[in-house]
């Protein structure tokens, strides 16, 4: 069992900027058990109103690839990684939408796929593509970095289809004792975000973060 509480200078959501202004607290607890399946809750709030922004919740299941018939020479740092996930809008219940995730995961880094039938709740199918990394660079500081892919799927014949996009963000983190303190920058490296969000949004941003585990 493993929980977390921290506060972001800032929201992001795969490249872009939400609607949260200000910075928000986020607070998670996962669960996991020796077979390999585990679940877990977070949950999101804004700081200037202190309402509930976003609730999520996931289930699934992870185990080692050496442990599967014919690959028992991989090392055991080498898994697999499926689940299935909600997030819910605390004052947009209209743009909740499920998940189902597949993935590799490797010594220092981690690759996964997530597809939604009903993106933000809308008609159109997304499929997002992660790569996640981490590098140790000594006992206490570490380098980070994500790159993702997002395609769209048909839109119906009323609505245009959304743009794909990858975004990318890169970063440094301190840990100390129970703290670990993060700072990165998120945007757009290609394609563009869709027409509707707002210049701030598009943008590239700073993310200023903290948080302690218990």
């Amino acid at each position: 069992f493993a929980a977390t509480l921290g506060v972001d200078s800032v929201n992001r959501y795969r490249g872009t900027g939400t609607d949260d202004v200000g910075p928000v607290l986020r607070a998670s607890a996962m669960a996991d058990s020796a077979p390999g399946a585990y679940g877990g809750v977070a949950l999101l709030w804004r700081t200037r109103d202190a309402r509930l922004a976003s609730a999520d919740a996931i289930v699934g299941w992870s185990g080692r690839l050496d442990a599967l018939a014919g690959l028992g020479a991989l090392a055991p740092g080498w898994g697999w990684d499926a689940a299935l996930h909600r997030t819910h809008y605390g004052e947009g219940s209209r743009y909740d939408f499920s998940e189902a995730m597949a993935g590799l995961l490797a010594p220092g880094w981690a690759l996964r796929t997530w597809f939604a039938p009903r993106y933000f709740g809308g008609p159109t199918h997304a499929l997002y593509t992660e790569l996640n990394a981490s590098r140790a660079l000594d006992e206490r500081w570490r380098a980070f970095g994500h790159a993702g892919w997002l395609h769209y799927g048909p839109a119906p014949s009323y609505q245009a289809r959304p743009p794909d996009r990858v975004d990318t963000l890169v970063g440094i983190g301190l840990t100390l004792s129970r703290w670990d303190f993060r700072l990165a920058r998120d945007g757009i490296a290609g394609g563009s975000a869709r027409a509707d969000l707002d210049a701030r949004r598009r943008r590239a941003a700073w993310i200023l973060g903290a948080s302690v585990a218990f």
